[in-house]
């Protein structure tokens, strides 16, 4: 995600490999529609005014500038579908400015890759949570929008955050993982835990599959993904995801957790419990 902002808190994640059941670029074109459609759907005045921006390649190319996400939908997905180096999508409610002054965006969507030669990509999307991180149906449905663009995906690590708008994870941050090392590892190693967790297909069969996790009692909801991987929900919503419960998410995801004791970052608070999981 590009920064923070005042009005962004609740934070959606995903990364895609080559291990994906559909090409990558398809996938990127489905999780900016289907973020688009639930998460700021057409009639939000406070999401609708939008525009998009779409980099070719990190060593040359079109920079594409789209206004009007939803009116000119076929036009970004037109560049999106190659599978870019970046792209963004802004959400805000129009300006009643003449002079056209800035409003600030209440949603953002993205994609990006990363890893070595563009190995990897890495799906965001950020809104404002507020009030709702407390009321169940609303968390829901977020888990619910994952869960819909991640369907085809079984992707290599998934996560919605609160109040985290960090590209690496909190446990990565905690034990120094360097970052291409815990994506080339995404399949062998989890890349860590949050109130949303997705597990690659090879790691969820590795813990036993969903009735197994349903049965550590650490989880609020388990759901599967159609072409491989959970979705697990830690607790019932998002403001509701305390210490206890995330030490309970800790011990089950242990088995394919990375070792080593987590340590402070100093630019960072990160929500990690302070165990090696190699040894629980």
């Amino acid at each position: 995600m590009d920064d923070e902002t005042s009005t962004m808190d609740v934070t959606l994640w995903a990364t895609l490999d080559d291990h994906a059941a559909a090409p990558r670029g398809d996938l990127l074109v489905h999780w900016f529609r289907t973020a688009t459609e639930r998460l700021f759907p057409a009639g939000d005045e406070e999401s609708a005014a939008s525009w998009a921006l779409v980099t070719e390649s990190m060593t040359g190319g079109r920079n594409v500038r789209v206004r009007d996400v939803r009116a000119n939908w076929g036009q970004l997905a037109d560049v999106l579908r190659p599978s870019p180096f970046y792209a963004a999508a802004g959400f805000h409610a129009p300006s009643r400015d003449d002079g056209g002054a800035w409003v600030d965006d209440v949603g953002r969507v993205g994609g990006t890759q990363t890893g070595r030669g563009g190995s990897h990509t890495e799906l965001s999307a950020a809104v404002r949570g507020a009030e709702h991180v407390a009321d169940a149906a609303w968390c829901a449905g977020l888990v619910v929008v994952l869960a819909a663009a991640l369907d085809e995906a079984n992707p290599a690590f998934a996560r919605i955050d609160h109040r985290n708008f960090h590209e690496t994870t909190d446990l990565e941050s905690a034990l120094k993982r360097p970052r291409r090392r815990s994506l080339r590892e995404s399949r062998t190693l989890l890349r860590g835990y949050s109130w949303v967790t997705g597990v690659p297909a090879e790691l969820a069969d590795r813990l036993g599959g969903p009735t197994a996790l349903e049965a550590t009692g650490a989880f609020h909801a388990v759901r599967p993904l159609r072409a491989g991987g959970l979705l697990l929900q830690a607790s019932q919503t998002l403001a509701g995801y305390d210490d206890r419960h995330m030490a309970a998410v800790f011990r089950a995801l242990a088995p394919v957790l990375p070792p080593g004791l987590p340590g402070e970052d100093p630019g960072r608070s990160a929500r990690v419990v302070h165990e090696d999981a190699s040894r629980v």
